[in-house]
């Protein structure tokens, strides 16, 4: 249990890098923003990496939309209702957590990033980066949650954009820093990928090198599921999820809705199905939920979650990862699935 306990730990760390807003002509912010966005910003070593990247890829994430909620009881009334500790995250301004938000039954509604933008004496402010799919929804669950709380809720993508930055094995860097950019550690697994924040008013969108497309297949291939396709509403169990860990969860904070289940499943360490990277040995369109079967004997092996290209996610049952493992296409057709065991992940998966 020692290598969980690291991963609990590491949830008070919280990397994180603002630049100062500084009034210039707009040709010249578009030039320079271009040169940040493709700058490693912030160089240091974390538990989920072995090494500093030069991170040169950059990808407007569409698929992303952004909540924004203020007043004096935003963070307790937060705290009832996520799986991490929402106070932690209050404490220090700018600053990044992943989350999620879970049903009674314990199942997965929402995976979240809370930023906190709370200006210095002023009433606490943090933006809900969610799946833009289901951000109207989750405002309807949010304000049904509200009840007489002080906690103002408004839909806010028409003013920020979400961006992902990540290596692409470039061994060129820029040193530019500019204005009006939030930019963090991936909370999940700070190896995958800075997260950034601008807002609308910089135009950042002619300077995309990347697409989302692309930026899936860096997760894929780090086995980290984000949205609604990799994680269906209400049938994903958290743990499986890999919440615990990628520092999205906190076993000693208060009640939050789902935490029984979560708790039990937690302090009992058997947690035997994990979404994990997998691999097919060519493109083939496969659904949602496909069953990945072993070659050998046809046992059930887990789940099919997504793919882009080769690349894609799958709930597997840890048992079967290390068997030569099929899946059906959706037009019949047999591929193999490859599974990889993330490098991220504590060895004590493996122990129980």
């Amino acid at each position: 249990m020692a290598g969980l306990s690291v991963f609990r730990c590491l949830r008070s760390h919280k990397h994180f890098t603002q630049i100062i807003n500084n009034p210039e002509s707009t040709c010249h912010v578009h030039h320079k923003i271009s040169k940040l966005l493709l700058t490693n910003l912030y160089h240091k070593k974390n538990f989920h990496t072995s090494k500093d990247k030069l991170l040169r890829a950059l990808s407007r994430l569409e698929s992303r939309g952004v909540l924004k909620l203020s007043g004096k009881d935003t963070a307790g009334y937060l705290q009832g209702l996520v799986t991490n500790d929402v106070q932690q995250l209050v404490e220090k301004s700018p600053a990044v957590q992943y989350t999620m938000m879970l049903n009674v039954q314990g199942r997965v509604l929402y995976d979240l990033f809370l930023y906190n933008i709370t200006n210095e004496g002023g009433s606490t402010t943090l933006l809900v980066d969610v799946d833009k799919s289901v951000k109207a929804e989750l405002v309807q669950v949010l304000k049904r949650y509200r009840l007489r709380k002080k906690v103002d809720i408004s839909d806010v993508s028409d003013q920020y954009r979400i961006w992902s930055q990540w290596s692409d094995g470039s061994s060129e860097q820029s040193n530019i820093q500019q204005p009006n950019i939030f930019s963090f550690h991936d909370p999940r697994v700070p190896m995958l990928a800075r997260r950034i924040i601008v807002t609308l008013k910089l135009n950042v969108a002619g300077i995309e090198d990347r697409t989302e497309q692309d930026y899936r297949v860096q997760r894929f291939k780090l086995g980290i599921p984000e949205g609604i396709t990799d994680l269906p509403p209400g049938n994903c169990l958290p743990l499986e999820s890999n919440l615990d860990l990628m520092n999205g969860v906190n076993f000693q904070k208060g009640c939050y809705i789902g935490q029984e289940l979560t708790a039990r499943t937690y302090h009992t360490g058997v947690t035997r199905k994990r979404i994990m990277p997998i691999e097919l040995d060519t493109p083939a369109p496969i659904s949602v939920n496909a069953v990945i079967s072993t070659k050998e004997k046809g046992k059930n092996a887990g789940k099919f979650r997504s793919v882009e290209g080769l690349y894609g996610l799958g709930l597997l049952r840890l048992e079967h990862i290390k068997v030569d493992l099929t899946v059906k296409s959706a037009v019949g057709e047999t591929v193999s699935v490859r599974p990889h065991i993330p490098e991220w992940w504590p060895k004590s998966i493996f122990s129980v």
